[in-house]
């Protein structure tokens, strides 16, 4: 069997420091041979810490659409992702349909970044935000013509303490129109949307539309055709099946699209058993092989990192939680002795 110092000395530079400053091994960390032969330490097994600069250079590696871009900041010790985004400005009216429309700078929602964030977990929270940042502009390029104006239903700026406040304003049951009518006055990307077939499954409806845009940002969309299945026929069913349709396009397209140094980690190209195998190879006790002093490290840090993350000042609401489901001590109370 190699050697596994002469093997861990390959992941080290000429500096022999980690290949990264932001994650170190812990002690007695394990060296685990995958099927192509290459050597890593799971990642289960480093500490990370984070700083500005190492999300950042995180962030370089991560490859996306030139329309969205995913900033790190830093506001006294926290720091956070956010999604800058150059959008066309839906409520413009153009005096020429070949007008350019303007476009916005706009930005997203903050994101916080943990110290101890795994660096897989800081892609996926790039990932995660870039998604719902495509679908804020997915829902607000739906727009539905109605007394004489122009409405976008499912945007996220709707006041939902008012509707709350309100119910029987927003209750189904007022709406009487059908799908037909109502896809007269949907507009989406500035365009119109055709039905192309409509059938019963089971007791499911499927629809099929065309979107007619042909020059919208979210390229995805052009001249797509979607599917998607509705509880039932009424119109207002179409209309949150559509929403939903439109935004499973977008978050696809990032699935396919978003690459961390050319790899597409979510991706229907990537063969689910496949990481199935290598996350066994790279947690498996029998091929991570954790000696005694190995075990005691692996446990700290994973005490530190749970214990950690108990939210400060929840103690009696969390309590609470606990209690109404008839728990007094959850089985990892250990982690939260100051806490619980």
């Amino acid at each position: 069997m190699s050697d596994n110092k002469s093997h861990i000395n390959h992941l080290l530079s000429n500096e022999q420091k980690w290949q990264h400053s932001y994650e170190q091994p812990i002690s007695y960390a394990p060296l685990v041979q995958l099927a192509n032969s290459n050597w890593v330490v799971p990642q289960h097994f480093l500490r990370y810490k984070h700083t500005l600069q190492s999300v950042n250079e995180v962030l370089e590696s991560i490859e996306f659409s030139a329309h969205f871009r995913v900033l790190a900041a830093q506001k006294g010790e926290e720091i956070y992702l956010q999604v800058a985004v150059l959008s066309p400005d839906n409520y413009q009216k153009s005096a020429s349909t070949n007008e350019v429309k303007a476009k916005k700078l706009l930005f997203g929602r903050r994101w916080i970044v943990e110290e101890n964030l795994p660096t897989s977990e800081l892609i996926q929270t790039a990932f995660l935000a870039l998604k719902v940042a495509r679908e804020h502009e997915v829902r607000e390029l739906f727009q539905l013509m109605q007394s004489g104006a122009t409405s976008t239903p499912f945007n996220n700026h709707h006041d939902l303490p008012v509707m709350a406040q309100n119910p029987e304003l927003v209750k189904s049951e007022a709406v009487t129109s059908n799908v037909d009518e109502v896809l007269k006055r949907i507009v989406f990307a500035g365009k119109s949307i055709e039905l192309k077939s409509q059938q019963q499954v089971a007791e499911q409806h499927l629809y099929t539309v065309e979107l007619l845009c042909e020059d919208c940002q979210l390229s995805e969309f052009n001249k797509k055709t979607i599917a998607f299945l509705t509880a039932d026929s009424s119109a207002n069913s179409f209309l949150h099946g559509l929403i939903a349709a439109l935004v499973a396009t977008s978050n696809d397209y990032v699935n396919e699209q978003f690459k961390y140094k050319g790899f597409a980690r979510f991706s229907k190209h990537v063969a689910v058993e496949q990481i199935g195998n290598l996350s066994i190879a790279m947690r498996s006790p029998s091929t991570v092989g954790l000696c005694s002093m190995g075990k005691q490290h692996a446990n700290q840090l994973n005490f530190e990192i749970d214990s950690g993350r108990a939210p400060q000042g929840c103690g009696q609401a969390i309590g609470g939680f606990l209690a109404a489901h008839g728990i007094e001590q959850p089985e990892n109370a250990h982690l939260y002795p100051n806490y619980l």
